[in-house]
């Protein structure tokens, strides 16, 4: 299967890889620095376990240059979607299929809104990864799953998730309710961001302190009643789970998000506590820790303050 990862920054490079060193045909569109550093020196993941050195990889910032692809991950940051599924139409032909593996829950929208007629399947992963420098991935671990929508038993997807399972620390499944793992994703992912983000504090940090910990639960409760207030089917255990799944979380872990803030880059804050902000104030729901999130960084959602 040929596959075109669409944004080669922690996510996306950590997902290519695993794929490539499973077999498959890969090529990483990137830019810049990070770019270079691929076509010279390859790709290492660099993680307590599993970490992988691919010697040689195929990376471009031309999508142009490859032609249509069997299957592209798309896993750009959020402010980059309208810009970068342009970008990607040379790779998109008849029997192709996109998987978004971004953030949020605006995302099948966003790219199909700016590539009209592409089949564009909504995706989540459960993995922490950034660049450490360019050509290198560092990931604490701990979680590497990825769930996509079934479509009905597509081929394509059915290749990908059996791909994902011939690979080393990369797990996927595909499900015919990726509406529900979509939000229950976004749930996790923007009372994560919020917390990291905000207290400039790691994961352990948070849970081991009984006031941060309380802050966090209500980061939680507040994403599952904007998500039942917009009819979503979430279900009670919700928030339970995903604090324990945080517990058992390495200690070190943070959101991409606090990464960002940490390095000035810009912030998905608008697309995550920004979003629940905004619904809670569309269907009259309260979300006083979000709101108090998104108020206090949105001064750096586009980078540092100047």
């Amino acid at each position: 299967m040929r596959i075109a990862i669409m944004g080669s920054g922690g996510v996306g490079a950590y997902v290519g890889a695993r794929l490539q060193a499973a077999g498959e045909d890969v090529v990483f569109i990137a830019r810049g620095a990070h770019l270079q550093a691929l076509q010279h020196s390859g790709l290492r993941i660099e993680t307590p376990e599993h970490a992988l050195h691919l010697e040689r990889v195929t990376a471009t910032d031309d999508p142009s240059s490859i032609g249509p692809v069997d299957l592209v991950i798309f896993a750009v940051k959020l402010w980059d979607t309208e810009a970068a599924a342009r970008a990607m139409a040379p790779l998109v032909g008849p029997q192709t299929r996109i998987v978004t593996l971004q953030n949020g829950i605006d995302s099948v929208a966003l790219i199909s809104g700016a590539l009209p007629g592409a089949r564009v399947l909504g995706g989540v992963i459960y993995v922490s990864a950034v660049i450490e420098s360019p050509g290198v991935i560092r990931s604490p671990g701990g979680m590497h799953r990825i769930v996509v929508d079934a479509a009905g038993g597509d081929a394509v997807i059915a290749a990908f998730c059996a791909a994902c399972e011939r690979a080393t620390a990369l797990d996927a499944t595909a499900t015919d309710a990726i509406d529900i793992a979509i939000w229950e994703k976004f749930v996790t992912l923007a009372a994560i961001a919020g917390a990291t983000s905000l207290l400039r504090a790691r994961m352990g940090q948070i849970m081991g302190h009984p006031e941060t910990r309380i802050f966090q639960r209500q980061l939680i409760d507040e994403g599952v009643a904007v998500g039942r207030a917009a009819g979503q089917l979430l279900r009670a255990e919700l928030a339970d789970d995903v604090m324990s799944r945080l517990t058992s979380l390495p200690g070190s872990f943070r959101s991409s998000m606090s990464e960002d803030l940490e390095r000035g880059k810009p912030l998905e804050l608008q697309w995550l506590s920004g979003r629940v902000h905004g619904l809670g104030l569309q269907h009259g729901v309260p979300t006083p820790a979000h709101s108090a999130v998104y108020r206090a960084l949105v001064l750096y959602e586009h980078g540092a303050p100047v």
